[in-house]
């Protein structure tokens, strides 16, 4: 029970109630229509059709949605033909059947629903001859992607602001996150923001920029992250060089916290169509005063000119945190207008590699092997519903063996209840009324539940697919017995296969990958010292982004090689370390690059250091270490000199607060220091990792 009660309580993600319902009625309805007239065996194609395509899994804005119901209805249709021409032909069906699960498996479509179409129309007895049936299924894939697109007519953009609430609330949460917490959330807030972003472009874009703003509003999320990343690394500098008093630290704690709030009132207003909230003043402008007061307080009593710098630039990141959340409130404000999500609106081309020994591609291979097994044991033993083993083999062999194994607990698990719990309702209450209550129910319930716990979707889906496809055939006891009996024996082929047919292909794609990540954030530190140089229009955001998206493929990577049968130790903690450390110099590239936007004056060796290090990074073989002690201590001595000239010219009569060149280059280079120390130390731990690795 407690193994039950663990899968059970899960959380993937939101339920999913409309999607529940609207799959429910457009399943449910073409077996009402036939049962009522008669013709409930020729109904089941059409039901079968509607649960394909709403199987295939429709998300994103209501364009993207109609894109891919258009193609999964047409996919549903062509397999449903070439199935029902395999039907009576067991060993034709044993030889082609695997090649499109195969295929299913290696390209993003046909995907899994043209193996589940032509697998049924192979092995269920026809109710009306192929083309008949194809047509019916198309006729219930089209009814429910009229259901499911109906809220297109009056709510077009809800999708859209679903998701940028979304986003807004991660980067809330990322903004008030406790220290041990701050890796994980600010990897969320990233990851939400890169979904906000595709969202965006999913819509047409007609006219100027203004008419973009959804695309204007992530951009000042984007910079409220940034400035956040910022404050943190100025943060430990300021710790590190003069620790200010506790009550400036319960300051930034709080102005944090109101920051929170105040984007969590916008995420509301964005998804409701509510006027945004207002700016909190009072905690912000607490923070400003006791921060010019730790400022002047330090300047006046202990020539602190360094401390005072740092103070300034953690204020001054802070408001810039304000006026970006100011910006995005104001866009929220004028309304969230966007284009129309067309289903086709142009845009690239899909383009499908898989060079060989990929793991795509070994994964392909895996599929149609062990689906060819599990057909050949249906068709030799003349198992009762055999088709079950297959079907079960296709739907719990994932890309790997740690996938497949938590794919198949949750299977059997779900399979198990709910092929129990439809046979006793069968039982209490036989007859065809009862039928269309439990497949209305599973398909509601299930579809609902499917985002939230893959078992929930397996314990409603199994009863649902078992009762649609032989409609016209009553559950028994002994039917669902051996369903869950061939749910445990798909289960151990698919669990065979993983373990023993190709398991290890991970590995191979770490040595690409690692010389992308260095290449990657060799470029964002050429871009930042390109900054300091002055060039104003250097892509660091482009960088920035390219550099996140080449650590994430050496995530994937590790991700893959930890659920391998046998993962190998030194090799995947290589590459967890890898991908640390380079969030770890993302974070000080975009703490440089925030710092010199500010204001750009002379950085004195700060360029030919982040030079250097970019070489480092981009070097083929193994350099050695990344000697930089030459240039970390001029850079010492020309803060040291900015400081002596500082106090002199306070000495000299200039005021404390008053702006000028000297000051300005003390602000900069004093929040730059501690970053670029810490950037290039992990660089030079970046590039010793992924060599190591790539031996």
């Amino acid at each position: 029970m407690s193994w039950l009660r663990r899968m059970f309580a899960e959380s993937e993600g939101r339920a999913a109630p409309f999607y529940g319902l609207a799959t429910g009625v457009g399943v449910a309805t073409p077996l009402a229509v036939g049962t009522l007239t008669g013709h409930a065996a020729d109904s089941v194609p059409a039901g079968l059709g509607a649960f394909y395509v709403a199987f295939a899994g429709p998300r994103g804005p209501y364009g993207a949605r109609a894109r891919s119901m258009l193609v999964a209805v047409a996919v549903v249709t062509v397999f449903t033909w070439f199935g029902g021409l395999l039907a009576g032909r067991p060993v034709l069906a044993t030889l082609l059947v695997p090649v499109v699960a195969a295929a299913g498996a290696a390209l993003p479509w046909p995907g899994p629903t043209a193996a589940l179409c032509t697998l049924v129309a192979a092995v269920r007895p026809p109710t009306s001859p192929v083309f008949v049936n194809g047509v019916l299924e198309t006729a219930g894939g089209l009814w429910v992607s009229v259901l499911l697109l109906a809220p297109w007519i009056v709510d077009r953009l809800r999708p859209l602001r679903g998701t940028l609430a979304e986003a807004v609330r991660a980067v809330a949460d990322a903004v008030e996150a406790p220290t041990e917490e701050w890796g994980e959330r600010r990897k969320a807030a990233y990851d939400a923001l890169r979904q906000a972003h595709s969202t965006c472009a999913l819509y047409g874009r007609p006219g100027d920029a203004e008419r973009n703003r959804p695309g204007l509003f992530v951009d000042a999320l984007d910079r409220v992250m940034g400035e956040i990343v910022a404050s943190h690394s100025l943060l430990a500098a300021l710790d590190r060089e003069a620790p200010p008093p506790d009550e400036w630290h319960g300051e930034w704690r709080a102005a944090m916290a109101a920051f929170a709030g105040w984007l969590r009132g916008l995420a509301e207003a964005v998804e409701t169509g509510r006027t945004p909230p207002s700016r909190p003043a009072a905690e912000l402008d607490r923070f400003v005063r006791a921060s010019e007061q730790v400022r002047l307080e330090r300047v006046e009593s202990r020539h602190d000119v360094i401390g005072a710098a740092l103070v300034l630039q953690v204020r001054r990141s802070v408001e810039r945190i304000t006026g970006a959340v100011e910006d995005a409130t104001g866009i929220a404000a004028r309304g969230l207008e966007a284009g129309f999500d067309l289903p086709f609106p142009g845009g690239r081309p899909w383009r499908i590699q898989l060079p060989s020994g990929s793991p795509g591609l070994r994964h392909a291979a895996r599929v149609g092997v062990a689906i060819v097994v599990a057909m050949a044991l249906q068709n030799g033993l003349r198992l009762p519903y055999g088709y079950w083993l297959p079907i079960t083999v296709m739907f719990c062999l994932r890309d790997s063996y740690g996938g497949t194994v938590e794919r198949t607990v949750k299977r059997v698990g779900g399979a198990t209840v709910g092929a129990t719990g439809a046979a006793v309702a069968l039982a209490v209450a036989p007859g065809q009324a009862t039928l269309m209550i439990l497949v209305f129910a599973g398909a509601a319930i299930g579809f609902a539940l499917q985002p939230v716990n893959h078992a929930w979707w397996i314990t409603f889906a199994t009863p649902l697919t078992m009762l649609l496809i032989d409609f016209t055939r009553p559950l028994t006891w002994q039917a669902a017995g051996w369903r869950i009996a061939l749910t445990v024996g798909g289960a151990v082929v698919a669990l065979a296969a993983a373990r023993a047919l190709w398991p290890t292909g991970a590995l191979r794609t770490a040595p690409e990958r690692l010389t992308r990540l260095l290449h990657a954030h060799a470029e964002l530190a050429r871009t930042v010292a390109e900054l300091f140089e002055g060039r104003t229009d250097a892509p660091i955001d482009d960088r920035l982004r390219e550099a996140a998206s080449a650590a994430r493929e050496v995530e994937e990577t590790a991700v893959r090689l930890a659920q391998e049968p046998a993962p190998p130790a030194e090799p995947l903690r290589g590459l967890r370390e890898a991908t640390a450390i380079a969030r770890r110099l993302r974070d000080y590239a975009a703490t440089l690059a925030a710092l010199v936007r500010e204001s750009p004056v002379c950085a004195g060796p700060i360029p030919v250091i982040l030079r250097r290090v970019a070489d480092h990074l981009d070097a083929e073989a193994d350099t050695g270490s990344l000697d930089l002690g030459d240039l970390l201590g001029e850079l010492d001595e020309y803060l040291s000199r900015l400081c002596r000239r500082r106090r002199a010219e306070l000495a000299g009569g200039a005021r404390i607060d008053a702006v000028t060149v000297l000051r300005e280059a003390l602000i900069e280079v004093a929040g730059a220091r501690h970053a670029v120390r810490a950037l290039a130390e992990d660089a030079r731990r970046l590039a010793e990792e992924g060599r190591a690795l790539m031996v």
